[in-house]
């Protein structure tokens, strides 16, 4: 891997700009081919930069933050990703405004969901602690509606702040963006540039024991010693995806180093040396067998890069 601005006019680009870049170092699940060059522009202005030139010069591109929720062909993919965990926005210090009860915070997309709950809880701003440990940034929790616990991080959202190719910088209200489960109206090719929550005021100790509580009940039922991008399938019919594969006895499963968790049967994990082929593979045989054995038909819930989609 080397930095590269010498195949593209990059003039007045300050960005880093990584070539031949393999994937399973910037994804959960550890797995993943190479992408030709990766791109970490500085703020929002040099974004729609880059992605002009990109365009111009007839190049495909996707958007990345902590990689959570991906997994990457081994072959790699074309397209450039544009990896937006060092946009800077606005700061969080001077990106809060007080009222009585409550705080307005806006927040960069690319920031760490599970480090802007902690940010909050340390200024006593509640009304996301429920999500807390939840992995990826946070406007990949908005673009896909991350939800546990019976919260969901659209619950307290006032505005989302994002970037799209044709349209260009769009600020849109919660009202003008559609929430469902595990799914937003905001495409997988727009950019979450910033997004504003309100939040309340509480006591920092209540706070912290129920993020306590949420840390003890993920350890409990979640496969976290195994790399793995969180759940991989939909509820169906309101149903919880790890039921279906349960009850099909598929807990175990097991294809090269991937793995349906013991744990959660809704988790494949990484057991070691395991290829995105292998986890592509068992997820395609877990929906089958779910089908063939109880008619249900699982949707994945992770995205998947350089599989014909």
């Amino acid at each position: 891997m080397r930095y590269i601005k010498d195949e593209m006019d990059w003039t007045g680009i300050k960005a880093v700009v990584l070539e031949d870049v393999p994937m399973k170092r910037y994804t959960s699940m550890r797995v993943g081919g190479p992408v030709r060059y990766m791109i970490y522009p500085v703020d929002d202005v040099e974004l729609s930069h880059i992605v002009e030139r990109l365009v111009d010069n007839g190049i495909g591109y996707r958007f990345l933050g902590n990689g959570t929720n991906i997994i990457v062909n081994d072959c790699g993919i074309e397209e450039v990703v544009i990896r937006i965990t060092r946009l800077k926005i606005l700061g969080f210090k001077n990106s809060i405004k007080d009222s009585e009860n409550t705080s307005t915070v806006t927040v960069s997309g690319g920031v760490s969901l599970k480090g802007f709950i902690k940010d909050c809880a340390k200024r006593g701003l509640s009304g996301l602690e429920r999500l807390y440990w939840i992995p990826g940034s946070v406007g990949g929790g908005i673009k896909m509606n991350a939800g546990s616990f019976g919260a969901t991080i659209s619950d307290c959202l006032e505005e989302v702040y994002i970037y799209n190719q044709d349209r260009g910088f769009l600020s849109l209200a919660k009202k003008d963006i559609l929430f469902g489960y595990r799914q937003s109206s905001v495409g997988r090719t727009d950019c979450v540039v910033s997004a504003r929550f309100k939040l309340q005021k509480r006591d920092k100790k209540l706070i912290y024991d129920d993020m306590d509580y949420v840390y003890r009940e993920r350890r409990l039922r979640h496969p976290m010693e195994f790399p793995s991008s969180g759940s991989i399938f939909k509820s169906v019919g309101g149903e919880p995806a790890w039921r279906f594969i349960e009850k099909a006895g598929l807990k175990g499963l097991r294809i090269g180093g991937a793995c349906v968790s013991e744990k959660h049967a809704n988790f494949i994990v990484n057991i070691g040396g395991a290829t995105a082929g292998d986890i592509k593979r068992l997820i395609d045989k877990v929906k089958q067998e779910v089908l063939e054995r109880l008619g249900v038909i699982l949707e994945e819930e992770v995205e998947l890069w350089g599989f014909d989609n």
